[in-house]
């Protein structure tokens, strides 16, 4: 039976400290790629169980001012998604309306400043 086990790690200097608090255990590593398979050695040492029977879910802790611009910049980037896609929407229901009216995609491309490709993109897309 395996049990996942929380481990944070944060940089001191050139090394990754792990802490896994659940198991009672601390353990560092030399490279990122390393923290998660070092704490589930420690772990495993720790507790003497085996290794496969031990998970890790590794919670890396970034200094506050990056973790802070880091949050900010992934609110911002799904803001632009949910932006990107309303505008596409828009895009495509005007497409839409102008076909209707009886425009062709090279009169469509001319008004609205887009290609007859990308226009013609516009119009198939579901």
């Amino acid at each position: 039976m395996t049990t996942t086990y929380r481990a944070t790690a944060h940089r001191e200097g050139r090394w990754w400290s792990i802490e896994i608090p659940a198991a009672g255990a601390v353990t560092q590593a030399r490279r990122v790629a390393d923290v998660e398979w070092m704490a589930r050695e420690c772990v495993a040492l720790t507790l003497d169980v085996s290794e496969d029977d031990v998970a890790i879910d590794v919670e890396f802790v970034l200094p506050d001012d990056a973790r802070a611009e880091w949050e900010a910049s992934r609110a911002l980037a799904e803001h632009a998604r949910v932006d990107a896609a309303e505008a596409a929407r828009l895009a495509r229901n005007v497409v839409a309306r102008m076909r209707e009216q009886g425009y062709t995609y090279t009169e469509m491309a001319s008004v609205l400043g887009l290609s007859a490709q990308r226009v013609h993109q516009l119009a198939n897309a579901s």
